[in-house]
């Protein structure tokens, strides 16, 4: 199942359409790397199309719910690199939800 629950959350990132051009992001190959790094847990890695792009927080958190939203997904890591602030976008889309 490791492949396929990484599988299953990229196709439903790369259907994610991108602000900024309105095209998907399966399109942009901004999204360089979706796996799973242990079970349920799959970490998301994206480069916003501008390094000053001023969406990459709330793409990340989009990018986040959807793969989210994966049957078996327990948590999503989204990591973005590429961007002048790559920490602080990190740490804003990477926030914990309460429970």
């Amino acid at each position: 199942m490791t492949g396929e629950l990484a599988t299953a959350a990229k196709d439903v990132v790369y259907e994610l359409v991108e602000d900024e051009t309105g095209r998907k992001l399966g399109e942009l190959n901004t999204v360089t790397e979706v796996f799973e790094v242990t079970p349920g847990v799959v970490k998301v890695r994206f480069t916003p199309l501008s390094a000053y792009s001023p969406t990459a927080v709330d793409l990340g958190k989009r990018i986040r719910t959807a793969a989210e939203g994966v049957t078996g997904v327990r948590k999503v890591v989204v990591e973005c690199s590429g961007h002048m602030q790559d920490e602080l976008v990190n740490r804003l889309v990477n926030v914990e939800k309460p429970r």
